[in-house]
């Protein structure tokens, strides 16, 4: 019985925390299992949001071919960047990226992953929010801007996070669950609104229609293409930080890919993006809260449009869940308790309940600069654990300080801070994400593809020339067999030692 107990405490400091899983502890134990919880988790209102976005580079057909070329080619790369090592060695992504920046300096990577994950959290309170208050609105025939209007806002939002909180703290099984029904949910009533749309528009109007020409970004067919296909492969270089904390809890190699592609690049989005880019012309409107009920009446509307709030809840569940484990990196942290922990990260989207529009207004900005980083990181950790170190990592030293392969210069690769400056620095000469403004290069390049294969050889080189020659980061040791370590990972209220 207490070796039971024992597995049993294991086992959940590993799910809710960082001790790598085991594969008898996987959840994902199918391959539909975990491309539903892609599909929910990339089919949230934000995929509405950017398929209204497309007809805008010009051709709306232009605009959603080459957002699900992008989000294909990008989600395959990040897949591999950020999902392989985590999958074979049932680690966080935060830890397996310590390889390439090193136990100190994974710090970057893990600021902008927690930057991402909480930061999105709190835009889908705010668009949960605000769609379950317009519903109400359309339903009720209350004052958009009325202040009985504003506190059911504040009150959807604060219900939001209690429940967010309640569903995290119960671990990834749960949500595994729960998007077993969303995601196939989620597609159905995609489904019925593109039918609702053919019977009312025909398909014939629906494919020759387009936005007016003054409206567009461009009139230019090719940099509109560049600019589809860069929404796509921006789009999913900001799933970096998300691949490595799912594929951990997946059982096999051949779901890693897969279901990210097809359930976030083809379903989740793409397919969600084309309804909504047509659903935004038909209604002349990019907002889903506002067409969904235009196009399908306040009835039907109002059910479409609260299985997509539902979904949101289930996207902000694993965003929370994934921050929290990778949050465990500091250490203070690492000694809170698991629901207190998720709490205190929940605890500012109180504030935000009462600033809904200037989060949406502001806050999304700024999120868009934020994901510029993992375009370098995902070159970089790419080209480190499948041609630099060829897929093999020493468990025990990722989470190693003293003693550490991953020492590099005192915890910290500088080459790989240096090549995420640059890349940063490279994107944002060749695209602008708030602005739109491109330089020449762009049209024909795009930004993320280019600064991303830059930023690979870049390091490739710089690690042949300058930290192997230095006998940093054990590179010269990859044939040796992988050590065996005992080390102490602070998790909940004790510390775990586990041998690797």
């Amino acid at each position: 019985m207490g070796h039971q107990n024992q597995n049993s405490i294991v086992e959940q400091e590993a799910l809710a925390g960082r001790l790598p899983v085991l594969f008898n502890e996987r959840i994902y134990l199918s391959y539909g299992s975990f491309l539903w919880t892609c599909c929910a988790f990339s089919a949230a209102t934000w995929a509405f949001l950017i398929g209204g976005f497309l007809p805008y580079v010009g051709d709306w057909r232009l605009g959603v071919a080459g957002y699900v070329i992008g989000l294909v080619i990008g989600m395959a790369l990040v897949s591999l960047a950020s999902g392989a090592a985590s999958f074979k060695y049932g680690t966080d992504v935060i830890d397996t990226s310590k390889s390439s920046f090193g136990f100190r300096g994974a710090l970057v990577p893990l600021l902008g992953l927690l930057a991402t994950l909480i930061g999105w959290s709190y835009v889908v309170e705010a668009l949960t929010s605000r769609g379950a208050a317009n519903i109400a609105a359309t339903i009720t025939g209350t004052d958009p801007a009325s202040a009985v209007h504003e506190k059911l806002v504040v009150g959807v939002a604060l219900a939001a996070l209690l429940l967010v909180w309640f569903i995290a703290t119960k671990g990834p099984k749960v949500f595994e669950r729960l998007n077993g029904y969303i995601g196939p949910l989620h597609m159905l009533i995609t489904l019925v609104m593109f039918g609702i749309l053919i019977h009312r528009f025909g398909l014939h109007t629906l494919w020759v229609s387009q936005l007016p020409a003054d409206q567009m970004l461009t009139r230019d067919t090719t940099r509109g293409l560049a600019l589809a296909v860069e929404f796509g492969v921006s789009n999913s270089m900001t799933w970096w930080p998300v691949m490595g904390g799912l594929t951990r809890l997946v059982k096999r190699r051949s779901q890693v890919m897969g279901p990210a592609v097809i359930g976030i690049g083809l379903l989740g989005a793409a397919f969600v993006s084309t309804v909504a880019a047509l659903a935004a012309i038909s209604a002349g409107t990019h907002d889903p809260t506002i067409w969904m009920i235009k196009l399908a009446g306040p009835v039907l509307g109002s059910v479409i449009m609260s299985v997509v709030l539902f979904a949101n809840i289930a996207t902000m569940v694993v965003m929370v869940y994934l921050a929290g484990v990778s949050v465990q990196q500091i250490r203070v942290c690492a000694r809170i308790r698991w629901d207190l922990l998720l709490g205190l990260m929940l605890a500012p989207g109180i504030y935000f309940a009462f600033k809904t529009e200037w989060l949406l207004s502001s806050v999304m900005s700024w999120l868009s600069y934020n994901g510029v980083m993992f375009v370098g990181i995902t070159g970089i950790t790419l080209v480190d654990y499948f041609v630099l170190r060829k897929e093999q990592l020493d468990p025990a030293h990722l989470f190693a300080t003293k003693g550490s392969k991953y020492t590099f210069w005192g915890g910290v690769n500088w080459v790989a801070l240096a090549v995420t400056a640059l890349s940063t620095w490279g994107y944002l000469w060749l695209y602008n994400p708030v602005t739109s403004a491109s330089a020449e290069p762009f049209k024909y390049l795009g930004a993320s593809i280019p600064v991303m294969v830059l930023s690979g050889i870049v390091y490739y080189v710089a690690t042949k020339l300058i930290v192997i020659p230095l006998k940093k980061g054990s590179y010269d040791v990859l044939d040796a067999p992988l050590s065996k370590a005992s080390v102490d990972i602070e998790a909940g209220p004790g510390a775990i030692t586990v041998s690797l």
